[in-house]
């Protein structure tokens, strides 16, 4: 496969024929060695001929511009670690070391920002207890609008956890209340947890000791079992919302069911019951409704792949029904991630199923019998928990974990891929009603600060999905926080360094060409004016891909003139988007002679180039007319070749043919140089390729429901 060299000098070369004849002077060369000399020649300067028509390819490669992001960088002489971003109608309130900074929604410029160090001794302790000054910060990682006008923030205060409460008026904060963070904050700032604000209660997922060692999901006054690894093995906390009666919990944890074979990691949903008050006696402030559930995330098979580790959760606020997640494999293995999605229905299904049960610790882990599950069946919602029977109690203590898993939707994840890691992810829905069509779009973080971004649709009672669009948003930094707002139609990254604010439709600044713009739901393309725009019913569009030449009347049909003997590029990309590079690309010649033909390519004729160009070595008149390349069924560009065998005439001295073999000398140095920097970057090309760009799912991924 050829690269094309990236010197941008034209140059012709038209004075060479196939009819030239004589001899070169005083070198003993013959014309038909002199041609064959310009063959090779032809080969090496190839990229800079004047027929490559370098700025008439349309662009399906767009990078992201000032003009689609905005941004905030916070403080600027530390890093500021954002980790947290709620919103609501008018600001978004991130944050960070020792700050919640005020942002206005609509251009990420800071209206406020709330200061709260850690004291100076809380500072010392930290650094007398063996952390790091860094650590020894308040880093805020619970934001809870409680009621109009009153905010509830806790902070790490220097592994000191800490909660106060603010009164806003004006966007100025007045404290009103402070009260220690234990068991609802973490400690240190690396920890991940988790809390959500429910009927008036905050509920968190997180550790509650200095240490690290003792993870609790907490409601004040009632927490999980202490130091029990049936309840909680080490977990790191990724999520939790609020639906029903029940509050749920998800994070990875090593799976004690595994625990004869080895050690793993397993994703679980866990769930708590809002009206849950304790139970009698010993039990008074232990949860008597906690339950978890393994989730799987895996391709299917005889032995299915597992994506073992969720990393976040997203629930659309206007659809309960069902929620999103990213996993990954073990970093310590080959790296892959996912996304999946689950019905609550499945969820529930699994929590009223069965029991697992170890008898001894040398036993299998096997269903527990209903006819020994007491009743009322543990986990459910009752009146009165402090009236539980001692038979109930004792059992949820024991029998946490369920039997069956949670399984994902359409038997297949949305989306995998392998050597990418999955950090975030925020969901956005389509519907456009007079089409009868719904569009789910997936935005997914990852740790090198991409966004990759994937929809979803039914064809014939099929999920399919594929990826759009893949953003360079924040470059080697791996993305913390993601959030979405429909009403702006603005999408919010956080890293450690920055904030970001991205058009959801970028239509005419993303796409200049209608083949990607038509496949993109939230676009539609305007023949007349040949451009890109937000989707309007008297717009094309085409996103799942039903109808292959809905583009062909839009794409630009170039004319080309070239010389008998030159060698011409033919190409549609001038860098080929990373989610098109494992797709197919065919092109087609209409010859007079042969009619439409498929092209092969050779060495000696034909030559692919890396953005899947065409390079047609040493024209004749057969090589004339017209050139489509296809992706799938998708005309993406079209050539008209037209040969000129009579303009160009042979050197008559033998002078002439002296300057043409000095000029091709000076050339073939310059051009030398070119095809090391050519090998080099090939090297590298193929290196990559074969490391990450031959998996099956780059771009469609195809689910059986």
């Amino acid at each position: 496969m050829l690269y094309e060299p990236q010197i941008k000098r034209k140059m012709s070369i038209s004075r060479c024929c196939h009819n030239a004849s004589g001899s070169w002077g005083g070198g003993g060369f013959t014309v038909a060695a002199a041609t064959q000399v310009f063959l090779v020649l032809t080969l090496f300067v190839v990229g800079n001929l004047s027929a490559w028509q370098e700025n008439v390819r349309p662009k399906l490669y767009v990078e992201l511009g000032p003009e689609d992001v905005l941004k905030f960088l916070g403080n600027e002489s530390v890093v500021d670690h954002f980790k947290l971003v709620t919103k609501d109608s008018n600001s978004l309130l991130v944050g960070a070391r020792n700050i919640v900074y005020n942002l206005s929604i609509h251009d990420l410029t800071e209206q406020q920002r709330l200061v709260w160090q850690s004291t100076e001794d809380d500072v010392k302790m930290c650094i007398i207890k063996g952390k790091a000054e860094e650590a020894c910060q308040n880093y805020i990682r619970i934001m809870v609008v409680t009621s109009p006008g009153r905010l509830f923030v806790c902070g790490t205060n220097s592994f000191r956890p800490m909660c106060n409460t603010y009164i806003i008026n004006d966007n100025n904060y007045t404290q009103e209340a402070s009260k220690s963070g234990q068991a609802v904050c973490p400690y240190d700032p690396h920890h991940n947890s988790t809390s959500v604000f429910a009927d008036n209660e905050l509920y968190s997922g997180t550790v509650a000791d200095f240490s690290g060692s003792d993870p609790i999901i907490y409601r004040e006054p009632l927490q999980t079992e202490q130091y029990d690894s049936l309840s909680l093995n080490a977990p790191n906390f990724v999520s939790s919302f609020t639906q029903g009666d029940f509050v749920y919990f998800f994070f990875r944890e090593t799976a004690v069911e595994y625990i004869n074979c080895g050690k793993a990691i397993y994703s679980r949903v866990a769930r708590v019951c809002k009206w849950d008050k304790g139970g009698p006696h010993r039990f008074r402030n232990r949860w008597t409704s906690f339950l978890k559930s393994r989730l799987n995330c895996s391709i299917p098979g005889e032995y299915p792949f597992y994506f073992n580790e969720i990393q976040s959760v997203y629930q659309l606020p206007s659809d309960k029904s069902r929620f999103y997640a990213t996993f990954t494999t073990s970093t310590n293995g080959l790296i892959g991630s996912a996304v999946c999605s689950f019905h609550i229905n499945e969820v529930q299904a699994a929590f009223n199923g069965k029991f697992k049960e170890q008898s001894s610790s040398n036993s299998a882990w096997l269903p527990v019998l209903n006819s020994r599950v007491p009743e009322p069946r543990p986990g459910t919602c009752v009146n009165d928990t402090s009236n539980l029977p001692d038979t109930v109690l004792y059992f949820i203590r024991s029998h946490p974990l369920m039997d069956k898993a949670v399984n994902h939707e359409h038997n297949n994840p949305v989306y995998y891929k392998r050597d990418l890691v999955f950090t975030k992810l925020v969901v956005d829905k389509i519907r456009i009603d007079i089409l009868n069509q719904e569009y789910t779009v997936y935005y997914v973080g990852t740790n090198l600060g991409r966004i990759y971004k994937i929809v979803q649709y039914y064809r014939n009672s099929e999920s399919l999905s594929k990826l759009l669009d893949i953003f360079d948003v924040a470059p080697n930094e791996a993305i913390q926080v993601m959030g979405i707002s429909q009403a702006r139609k603005s999408l919010y990254v956080a890293t450690d360094h920055r904030i970001k604010q991205i058009d959801l439709a970028m239509c005419n600044r993303r796409y200049d060409n209608c083949f990607r713009c038509v496949r993109d739901p939230y676009c539609g393309w305007d023949k007349e004016a040949n451009t890109c725009r937000p989707y309007e019913l008297d717009l094309l569009q085409d996103v799942a891909n039903e109808t292959s030449d809905i583009c062909d009347s839009s794409v630009l049909k170039k004319k080309i003139i070239v010389t008998y003997g030159q060698s011409v590029h033919l190409g549609c990309f001038v860098k080929i988007p990373e989610v098109l590079k494992n797709e197919q690309v065919t092109w087609y010649h209409h010859s007079k002679d042969k009619g439409r033909y498929e092209i092969k390519y050779s060495p000696t004729k034909y030559i692919e180039t890396t953005e899947r160009g065409l390079v047609v070595v040493s024209v004749n008149e057969a090589d004339g007319g017209r050139y489509d390349c296809h992706l799938g069924g998708s005309l993406l560009c079209s050539y008209n070749i037209t040969v000129d065998a009579h303009r160009c005439t042979p050197p008559n001295k033998s002078n002439d043919y002296q300057k043409i073999y000095s000029d091709w000398c000076h050339e073939f140095e310059k051009y030398k140089t070119a095809m090391k920097s050519w090998e080099k970057k090939q090297a590298q090309c193929s290196s990559r390729q074969n490391f990450s760009n031959q998996h099956p799912n780059d771009v469609f991924r195809k689910n059986n429901v």
